[in-house]
């Protein structure tokens, strides 16, 4: 059985009844001189083809490298995992290199010299993973920066920073807290803290926001002293845990801002002598695959980054003028770690 003919930008230019030179500027983003309506109709007939645009052939064309730049930052956040793994396969099933800058985004100069470097060896596409919002300080200049990047011919997309003009992948995390607060509350807890990160801030205030007003929705109790700041770390969740313990005030379920945070908070938990799901529930966010090994297996909101990568390759597969965000939702996994109250 023979498989399937490749859809080629020919074909897109016959189904849309336009010129290849048309379909391959609108396709490749450069439609500044495609008018609107023309722009519509290639884009529906690429997708209704399920035409992709081949980076390494274009990469060659445009006579830009046969690589992807990639900046990930020096912060421990555990969602970087599987967004740089998932960018690493989606690259090598389009036959594409990475190379790779480490820099935290909030240490502005050194990230904007990784980006300069990258631009020297004309990449495809700059993917850039944080979590700072846009109007951090200094991400004005690195956002310039990346703009030039793309005037220079390469595509840009961030992952997990939104409120730009360029294209970007984020996590929905306001929903995410309050999704994990009705799966918690739904097996009977009613008394909860939170633990949250002090930077990044944005990503910490969404998910707190979001799981207190769900608490509050159902007619619970969640003050703002339920709430402890530290770091966006396991440390800081060890810490935060012993501030819980001197003013635990019946406390019967704990969420962490992320899995770091967790796990460091499960130690300090075991430490005082508490057993995790018998005498305090603990849920994390972010679900990496560390959690499923725990004893018990703790329980988080999955939120799907591996998924982001290839989400942000198709944003820089098919680009347009104006910076565009998929917002993607995750779901609450429970574990061991949160058996519930309903049965007791």
């Amino acid at each position: 059985m023979s498989s399937p003919r490749t859809v080629t930008l020919e074909d897109v230019a016959r189904e849309a009844g336009v010129s290849v030179s048309t379909a391959s500027r609108t396709l490749n983003g450069k439609p500044a001189k495609v008018g609107a309506a023309t722009q519509a109709r290639v884009r529906a007939a690429a997708q209704a083809l399920g035409y992709a645009t081949n980076l390494a052939a274009q990469a060659t064309a445009l006579g830009r490298s046969k690589s992807i730049g990639l900046v990930v930052s020096t912060i421990p956040e555990d969602y970087q995992n599987p967004v740089t793994a998932g960018l690493f396969r989606s690259a090598g099933n389009r036959d594409l290199l990475v190379s790779t800058g480490i820099s935290a985004l909030t240490d502005v100069d050194k990230t904007r010299q990784v980006v300069r470097q990258l631009r020297g060896q004309r990449p495809s596409v700059i993917f850039v993973v944080g979590t700072e919002p846009a109007d951090s300080p200094g991400m004005a200049e690195l956002i310039e920066e990346l703009n030039w990047a793309e005037r220079e011919g390469s595509r840009v997309v961030l992952i997990g920073v939104r409120g730009t003009n360029l294209d970007s992948v984020v996590m929905d995390d306001h929903r995410a807290g309050g999704d994990m607060a009705r799966a918690l509350i739904e097996v009977g807890y009613t008394e909860f803290a939170v633990i949250a990160g002090t930077a990044p801030g944005l990503l910490s205030k969404h998910r707190v926001a979001g799981f207190r007003e769900a608490v509050l929705e159902e007619g619970l109790p969640f003050t703002p002293d339920r709430v402890i700041w530290q770091e966006f770390t396991h440390d800081g969740g060890y810490r935060a845990v012993g501030e819980l313990l001197r003013r635990r005030d019946g406390i019967n379920a704990v969420f962490c801002v992320n899995d770091a945070m967790a796990i460091g908070a499960a130690v300090r938990m075991r430490e005082a002598g508490l057993t995790i799901g018998a005498d305090i529930a603990l849920a994390g966010c972010d679900d990496i695959p560390a959690l499923r090994d725990i004893d018990p297996p703790m329980s988080s909101m999955h939120l799907p980054w591996t998924e982001a990568a290839e989400e942000a390759f198709a944003l820089a597969e098919y680009p347009e003028s104006d910076g565009r965000t998929v917002v993607l939702e995750g779901h609450a996994v429970l574990r061991r770690s949160t058996p519930g109250l309903v049965s007791r």
